[in-house]
Formats: structure tokens, sequence, C-alpha cells
């Protein structure tokens, strides 16, 4: 389901996977640190998780991110294009908290793929707020803006042009430093988050 916008309706992704698990709302709850009425608003789509909530809520559920967005339809023997408009894309955090964060999804998710990749498009005064760490290895680019990447006690300082890499299981974030909207090109391996 995606709203007027064709953004995805996380909610009843989220409620079905709990389901299948045959998690109450209250033992989720108590796993990943956030309460059964704010569970519940997010399962409703009428609050919208922070992007460390949300990466707690598919780490507890065993799917990852890119099951949210829905599935681009891709035939492995072709080639696979997708068009700036055709975009599939999320919404997390709010904008009055400082955490608000859109995900681009750039090519299509599954078992048989190795790479997640996005563009994080990050509002001035924006970031992730909280360190997230899980398997796996990530690389970015900055296309645009100024970035401050956290990477557990390290912060660095990064510019449009400037690239990074890390090992996802240190913790790590970032914060838009600048007075302009941020976009990152974003490559995990696996595809956990």
């Amino acid at each position: 389901m995606r709203d007027r916008n064709g953004t995805p309706r996380i909610g009843v992704k989220l409620r079905h996977a709990r389901q299948v698990l045959g998690l109450s709302l209250e033992e989720l709850g108590a796993r990943i640190g956030l309460t059964e009425g704010y569970l519940s608003k997010i399962e409703n789509d009428r609050a919208t998780p922070s992007m460390a909530a949300l990466h707690r809520l598919v780490q507890a559920l065993g799917i990852n991110m890119n099951a949210m967005f829905g599935t681009l339809q891709h035939n492995a023997s072709e080639v696979f294009v997708l068009r700036q408009n055709e975009r599939p894309h999320m919404e997390t955090g709010h904008r009055r908290s400082g955490n608000h964060v859109v995900l681009e999804q750039l090519v299509p998710s599954g078992p048989e793929y190795l790479l997640q990749i996005n563009v994080h498009v990050i509002e001035a005064g924006g970031g992730s707020l909280e360190l997230i760490s899980h398997k796996g290895q990530e690389f970015g680019y900055v296309l645009e803006g100024s970035v401050e990447l956290l990477v557990e006690t390290n912060v660095v300082a990064l510019e449009a042009g400037d690239a990074f890499y890390f090992n996802s299981e240190l913790g790590h974030g970032y914060r838009n430093i600048g007075s302009t909207t941020v976009r990152i090109l974003w490559v995990n391996t696996p595809p956990t988050f």
C-alpha cells in the first residue's frame, strides 16, 4: 500500500512481519525499547519511526529496510534501469524533531541481491540522531551538501565529492551540518538495513 504521494505505508508491512513471528506489540516493544502505544501508531501509519527506531524494528522482525519499499521488478538476465521520477522512496522521522530522512531506493531487493543502494536525503539540521550498527560494510559518496559522519567516537566532516567506507558493526550515524539539503549515495552489503 502507498499513500497519496506514492510513499510506501510501512505500518501494514511491520504488522504483518510481527504477526508472522507471533509477537504481541508488548513483546516487540520490550525487545527493542519502544512502547506498545508508539508501535501501534507506527503499525497504523499514525507515526513515522526515526531511522534508528526503524532499524531496531526490522532487525527484531528479521527483515531489512528494503522490505519496507516494496519490490522493484527485475529480470536478472536484463539490464535494470530506474528513472529518477520512478524511484520508490520512504520517509523516516519527523522534521520537527530533527531526524527526518528520506531514502530513495535505487536497485531491486531480494535474497539474490548482494548490495543495497539508496540515496539518503537529509534536510538542513536533520540526521539519524542515534548510532546504529549491524553486520556488513558501507560505502557512501556525498552528492550534495555538507554532513558529519559519526562512526563510534569519530566525527568526520564531509562535503560534496567526498567518499567514505566503514565496517557496519561500528556504531554509525550522520547529521546535516549545513544550511542546504544533503544527498548521499549509500551502499550497504549485505542488504541488512
